[in-house]
């Protein structure tokens, strides 16, 4: 990627795979992003809070042990804007996260850093 479409962009990315983690990293460090936490788990929020606003979660919905629409929740409830990224099919979001946005795996780069882009300019 030659632009920065999310230059000064601070990204949390919830993704149990490691490989799909560290690509998505990759993936958005090119695109300008500054990931500010790459976890398999759900994250506390506040330290990463106190670092500055944060501009988009990137969110896998299977964590392996849980789910990841609590979080979600969180997020939404926070005025954070997320992202799914997900194997899963779009019909197994709950009623209250059916609206939320979604791109399922396996995704091209360019595909995750357009949602990404778009989710975050809709916030503005």
């Amino acid at each position: 990627m030659t632009d920065n479409p999310l230059a000064g962009r601070r990204i949390i990315i919830l993704e149990d795979d490691y490989y799909q983690a560290h690509d998505s990293k990759d993936t958005l460090e090119e695109a300008g992003a500054t990931v500010i936490a790459v976890t398999a788990t759900v994250p506390d929020l506040a330290p990463h809070l106190a670092g500055g606003p944060i501009d988009a979660v990137l969110i896998d919905i299977n964590l392996g042990r849980s789910l990841s629409f609590d979080f979600a929740r969180t997020l939404r409830s926070n005025a954070i804007p997320f992202l799914f990224l997900t194997g899963y099919d779009a019909g197994m979001l709950p009623e209250d996260l059916a609206a939320s946005p979604y791109i399922s795996k396996p995704a091209d780069r360019a595909r995750i850093v357009k949602g990404l882009t778009e989710l975050i300019a809709g916030q503005s």
